[in-house]
């Protein structure tokens, strides 16, 4: 059984986990957050290219970088 689509207000939350992003109804803005979230994914992932002491800025910089490619997609969608 599948699981419903996310509301409009839950699919623009702050972070989402994969199940959530599944269910995004939207395929441009699913495709968005996917990318987002295995480029966080990718970064938490390489110990040896990342510090430690660097991974949360890394982290904070991938997700303003989400965060604006989703105001682009809202101005764009008019939502």
């Amino acid at each position: 059984m599948n699981k419903p689509y996310l509301t409009e207000e839950e699919q623009f939350k702050d972070i989402l986990n994969n199940e959530e992003i599944q269910r995004i109804k939207d395929p441009e803005l699913r495709k968005i957050r996917q990318k987002y979230w295995d480029l966080a994914h990718k970064a938490f992932l390489d110990e040896a290219g990342i510090p430690d002491w660097k991974l949360n800025d890394v982290v904070e910089s991938i997700h303003a970088q989400e965060q604006d490619e989703i105001a682009k997609y809202r101005q764009k969608k008019g939502v």
